[in-house]
């Protein structure tokens, strides 16, 4: 559990990383990338701690950045494909994919509704 909590939260800190990847995940954490495949498929003991995967979480942490900036207006400023950036999506079009998929919504559509 003490691992799977220091993979999601180094996962967390470092998801605006293009290309983030879960070898690169672990060599900071100072374990295997089966390790971390691993501690991230055991699950845990409550719901919030089911079973998951390294691109589940990745997406799940970068849509969640994004859904808060474009939910405010102090973001306004920056095109859909800066916000995308600034999550970790080099292409505009796999954000738009990815909000849509994760989010229910486009990205502009969700900056309209706010």
């Amino acid at each position: 559990a003490a691992l799977r909590r220091r993979v999601l939260d180094a996962t967390r800190e470092r998801h605006a990383e293009p290309g983030l990847t879960a070898a690169s995940v672990a060599r900071g954490l100072g374990i295997s990338e089966r390790s971390l495949h691993r501690c991230l498929a055991g699950g845990g003991e409550s719901v919030a701690e089911s079973s998951t995967t390294f691109a589940v979480a990745l997406a799940g942490f970068r849509m969640a950045a994004a859904r808060r900036m474009l939910a405010d207006a102090r973001f306004d400023r920056l095109g859909i494909a800066q916000i995308g950036y600034r999550v970790g999506l080099a292409d505009a079009s796999h954000f738009v994919r990815q909000c849509r998929a994760h989010l229910g919504s486009t990205p502009g559509e969700l900056r309209r509704r706010r």
